[in-house]
C-alpha cells in the first residue's frame, strides 16, 4: 500500500473514533484532515508471537482491503485490529470478515 495511504503508529494512538467487531476483527474508524483514506493494520504479539505469522495476516488484511478502499470517498482512518482467530484464518475467511465490517459501518 502506497505511503500517503497509510497511518503511522503516533497516528493511530492518537484516534478515537467508533469501533465494529467481527469474528477475526476489530475496526476503529475515525474521521481524519486530508483528501483521502488511510489505514492501518495492528497485530500483537499475544495474537501472534512469530514475526511470520503477524506479518501473514497484514499482508491478507492489506490485499482485501485494496478492493474496498477504492469506495471510501471520505477521509477516514481505518485501523483493523486481529484477534486470535485471525492467526489460522484462510484469506476467503479474513475478506468475508472485512466485508462484514464494511456493510456495518
Amino acid at each position: 500500500m502506497p505511503k500517503k495511504y497509510r497511518l503511522s503508529g503516533d497516528e493511530i494512538r492518537d484516534l478515537s473514533g467508533k469501533r465494529s467487531h467481527g469474528r477475526l476483527f476489530s475496526m476503529l474508524i475515525a474521521p481524519i484532515d486530508g483528501a483521502h483514506a488511510k489505514c492501518a493494520v495492528v497485530v500483537s504479539k499475544k495474537i501472534a508471537v512469530r514475526a511470520v505469522d503477524r506479518n501473514k495476516i497484514k499482508r491478507r488484511v492489506r490485499s482485501a482491503l485494496k478492493k474496498r478502499m477504492r469506495g471510501v470517498q471520505k477521509p477516514v482512518a481505518l485501523v483493523l485490529y486481529a484477534k486470535r482467530e485471525a492467526k489460522d484464518a484462510k484469506f476467503a475467511d479474513v475478506s468475508h470478515d472485512i466485508e462484514s465490517l464494511f456493510s456495518k459501518l
